[in-house]
This record gives C-alpha cells, structure tokens and sequence, in this order.
C-alpha cells in the first residue's frame, strides 16, 4: 500500500509566485500613476509657471523686441543720409557728419544683432559689448541734445562747436555769402508794404534773424524790410558782442541797415538764427539716441538675466 502511493507534485509555489508579481504590478501602477500627477501638479505650482514664463522671455518675447527695437535705428540711418540738408551746411562740413552719423547707426545696428544671435553661446562677452556701444551712444546724445556740460570744441554739431564756427569771422563771410546768395529774405523784401512782421515769432529762426532788427530794437515797421528808429528814444544800448575773439561794442540794432543786401546779416541774430535752424536736426538727433540707447541697455540687460536664468534651471 504505501509503495503503491503516487506523489502528487505540488504547483502551490509557482501559484503564490505568479500573484506576488501581479500583486507588486498592481501595486506599482498606482506608484507610477502617481508620481505622473506629483509631476504634472509640479508643473502647474507657482515656480513651474515662473520658470515657464522666464523660458519664454529668454527665447521669445525680449529677442524679438530687441530686434524691432534695433530697426530704428536701421531707419533712422537711412532717413539721415536721404535726409536733404539746410542750405550752407556744407561750409561747416555738416554733410559728411551727418554721413559718418548714418554709417555710426548703422554699426550698432548690426552689432546689436550679431550679440542677440550669439546670446546663448557667448552671453558676457555679447553683454560687455553692448554696453560699451550703447553708453558711448548715450553719451553723444547727451552732447547733441544739449544735457551734457562736457562738449568740447573738437566734438562736431553740438550747441558749442556751432557757436565757435559761426562767431569766427572768415566762416561767417562764406555763411552770410551763402545765405544771401539762396535769398533767405526775398520773400520778405519783394512782399506787400502792407504785411507788418507782427507775427515774425512763427517766421523761421534764419528769416527773423538775419531780415528784422531784434524785437529789443523797439523800432516801427513800414514794411517787413523797412524800420525806423523811434523818435522819443535814445540810442539804443551797446552791447559787448564776441565777434571771433575779437569783442566788438557795436548792438544788433545799430548793425541793422534797410538796404535789402545789408538788412541784419552781420547781426549777432543772424548768427543766432542760422545756429537754431542747423541745428535742430542734431537736436532731434541727440534725444533720439538718448531714448533708443537706454531702452537697448535695458532690453540687452534682461536678455542676459533670462539666458542665465534659462542655464541655471536647466
């Protein structure tokens, strides 16, 4: 009887193996399941939306409104060597100024691009750059616009330099010269005798410098081009006048002749006059530098932040 016995072989193991590894496969689905919604919530806190806000800056938002930013001065270059210039510039050289201006712009254009396309590889060295171009920029608008005290002599188309040129004596002879020779007063001396300059203020600066006596003169009109000295007053005050170096004790009103070849064009006015109309174009030069040079600094300034940002999450 017991050798007639059969054993029968037991599977019981590879059973309780077979649920233990479905168990532990039950059990990991749910780990795996949530570590997806730990990561997922992870994206959606308050740091993974910072984080994906700044990626966006850095690749986007800032390099495309350094490039738009960069484009005025692409245009601004353009519109100064198209730009027609005042007449008699040329005496004073303000043509090729304005040249060089263009082809200046033009530079920092090109170089703000080349450190906007280089960000990433070379982040510091692009910011250095920048920096020292665009706080040379602001520097020369400073000048232009007439903020900055420290304009030299030697420094072309600011408020000082005009004065020097134009208060020599030789420049001022090819000046007044040129500008009677393009009959900046014609239009006042072949005018009615009727049109009284009561409303010279809106002539331009060259017209009622060089074609009137100053206001100060409180002299009466006949006509536009024709005035008189009025007979209850004396003479008219002298004035210390800097002629070339030279100080002169002659006034405006005692320069003024009605002669249409003589009118004011020695005047001090006249000077003044001719400085105003050439020079507001630099003016208008200078403050659009200022403006354009501190928002590319700011804007070179975030790109960098965001490219060392975007690296140090990474």
């Amino acid at each position: 009887m017991a050798d007639s016995a059969q054993v029968v072989p037991v599977e019981e193991p590879a059973a309780t193996a077979t649920a233990t590894a479905t168990a532990i496969t039950t059990t990991s689905e749910p780990e795996a399941k949530s570590s997806d919604q730990m990561e997922s919530q992870s994206d959606k806190s308050p740091a993974g939306t910072l984080v994906t806000i700044m990626n966006l800056f850095a690749i986007g938002v800032l390099p495309i409104c350094t490039f738009f930013l960069s484009l005025t001065l692409l245009g601004y270059a353009v519109w100064l060597l198209y730009m027609r210039s005042y007449d008699c510039e040329d005496i004073l050289g303000l043509p090729r100024i304005q040249t060089i201006a263009s082809v200046g712009l033009l530079a920092v254009f090109v170089v703000s691009n080349v450190a906007l396309f280089l960000r990433r590889k070379f982040p510091m060295p692009a910011l250095v750059v920048m920096f020292v171009i665009l706080l040379l920029m602001l520097f020369i608008g400073l000048a232009y616009a007439g903020v900055n005290e420290m304009q030299t002599r030697r420094f072309p188309a600011t408020g000082t330099w005009f004065k020097l040129k134009v208060m020599d004596n030789v420049n001022w002879n090819n000046i007044k010269s040129c500008v009677y020779d393009k009959g900046a007063c014609n239009d006042l001396v072949y005018g009615s005798p009727k049109d009284k300059p009561y409303n010279r203020r809106k002539l331009p600066p060259i017209k009622n410098g060089c074609c009137m006596p100053p206001e100060t003169c409180n002299m009466d009109a006949l006509n536009t081009t024709f005035w008189y000295r009025r007979k209850d007053e004396g003479q008219p005050l002298k004035t210390e006048v800097l002629y070339g170096g030279m100080v002169g004790r002659l006034s405006d009103c005692q320069l003024w002749r009605n002669d249409w070849s003589v009118l004011c064009y020695d005047c001090r006015s006249c000077k003044l006059g001719f400085v105003r109309s050439v020079r507001r174009k630099w003016w208008q030069l200078g403050v659009f530098l200022i403006v354009i040079s501190i928002l590319l600094l700011i804007s070179h300034l975030l790109i960098f932040l965001a490219t060392f940002w975007e690296r140090f999450k990474g």
